[in-house]
């Protein structure tokens, strides 16, 4: 039967396991229990307690314990900014600060409760490993390749893999093979889970926590624009010969679970890989990546409604007045010189959407923006009626208030979801996107039928 088995699974490669154990929305991760020290200049503080990861009321890794000794009672004297350096087997683990001390009547025992501040680092992650496992949560669903996971009397194998690699890194995320049941659990709880694990690995050379952080932060922000919402790996763990090393439990960026519209393909994950190898070109300048940072921040906020409908409309803007002046002007010297700066708005994003075989017009499904079309001379195209939508907004002279208190809620929504789509479409050009998109700017019923092609292929 073993035999069977083996022949079955021969070529699907393992899952990669999550780095920790999370099985519900929301749950407190262990750490480590035992004996630590908290120091600074001023005093020593030898504790013996826990450290987690929690999600609420604040996300991030905490401590709490009995204090054993105190080199200085400093309750009195004590700043609530004061820093100290957590140790653990005479290793540093981080910048932490107290956030309650709670002294016991019946004895001089004191319970002590803090936060880390920056970066939660336990071992030391100098140390070269071959390889970094972490876990990604809240992460859409994608369908990938095969992979297989042994059980004592079992074999369970399902589509999960998505592979991403370039000429230094090779980055693999396998969803987990509960992924449907954690997403329910998510969907009732909110919050946050563990929804893929993943592994990153270096063509040449070891890797350590430091000299990985720049890939780390390119992924993540890749990731974030797939996603639609900001998403992170979290829970790095170095891995020498299947050993784990050191693990690092810092806060990272992340977005509570919410539904959100994204360009990606329901089904197909064909392409991504080329994007995020042109994702990692540009990210190697710093102006370059200081823009895709930028824009895709803009991209998330309005795609989440940060600043409700109003509020993000002027976001997506913001992003394409960015685009404009990257893709157009610096990049493509399409205008020199003080004429860049002087065109208006509305014809900046005709500029844009002309580079990227994008007509002028109102996408059909869009009825309540269509009837706009002529009703002023102010609206004769979809770039001019988003210009005056969101000058409207900006500007508070009481006739454009009156302006945009007339439109409906769906009219604002629409020109929102405009805009965002010339983001998504300018974004998927730089990187050279040469497949189909789902897009948001189609009513049709099927998830399948929005599936269309970019407007420049």
């Amino acid at each position: 039967m073993r035999k069977d088995i083996d022949e079955l699974i021969e070529g699907i490669p393992p899952i990669v396991d999550l780095p920790v154990k999370m099985d519900n929305a929301n749950e407190v991760i262990d750490i480590y229990t035992g004996e630590f020290l908290l120091k600074n200049k001023k005093c020593e503080i030898h504790i013996d307690g826990k450290i987690e990861y929690q999600w609420f009321p604040q996300k991030g890794t905490v401590f709490s314990g009995f204090v054993l000794s105190e080199t200085e009672i400093s309750i009195k004297s004590e700043n609530a900014l004061d820093e100290y350096d957590l140790i653990i087997d005479g290793l540093s683990s981080g910048n932490t600060f107290i956030t309650n001390r709670t002294l016991g009547l019946s004895n001089d025992k004191q319970k002590i409760k803090g936060v880390f501040t920056k970066y939660a680092v336990f071992n030391d992650s100098s140390i070269g490993v071959d390889s970094i496992t972490f876990a990604i949560p809240n992460l859409r669903n994608f369908l990938g390749s095969s992979v297989h996971k042994m059980f004592e009397k079992s074999v369970s194998w399902s589509r999960s893999r998505v592979q991403f690699e370039n000429k230094e890194y090779k980055i693999v995320i396998d969803k987990t093979l509960d992924y449907n049941e954690r997403l329910e659990n998510l969907n009732s709880k909110g919050g946050y889970l563990l929804l893929y694990s993943g592994r990153l690995t270096k063509t040449k050379g070891n890797l350590t926590l430091e000299n990985a952080r720049v890939i780390i932060n390119c992924f993540d922000t890749f990731l974030t624009f797939l996603n639609g919402r900001r998403v992170s790996t979290v829970f790095h763990s170095g891995i020498f010969e299947n050993n784990k090393v050191w693990s690092d439990y810092s806060n990272y960026s992340l977005d509570i679970h919410k539904s959100a519209t994204s360009w990606t393909l329901r089904h197909s994950t064909e392409g991504l890989n080329e994007l995020f190898q042109k994702f990692t070109n540009l990210w190697k300048d710093e102006n370059d990546r200081n823009f895709l940072i930028s824009t895709v921040h803009w991209y998330i906020e309005a795609n989440n409604n940060s600043g409700y409908t109003e509020g993000s409309i002027i976001m997506a803007q913001t992003a394409l007045e960015l685009i404009y002046n990257w893709l157009l002007i610096e990049k493509n010297g399409l205008l020199i010189g003080k004429d860049s700066e002087n065109i208006n708005a509305a014809n900046k994003i005709r500029l844009l959407l002309s580079h990227l075989k994008i007509d002028y017009s109102v996408p059909k499904d869009f009825n309540e923006l269509n009837e706009l079309i002529g009703t002023s001379p102010e609206y004769i195209d979809a770039p001019s009626i988003v210009v005056q939508i969101r000058n409207s907004i900006v500007h508070s002279q009481i006739e454009k208030r009156k302006k945009i208190s007339a439109l409906s809620l769906q009219t604002k929504y629409q020109a929102l979801q405009l805009c965002i789509w010339y983001i998504e479409m300018s974004l998927l050009f730089i990187l050279g996107h040469k497949g189909k998109y789902s897009n948001r700017c189609s009513k049709k019923l099927y998830p399948k039928d929005r599936e269309i092609n970019v407007p420049w292929i």
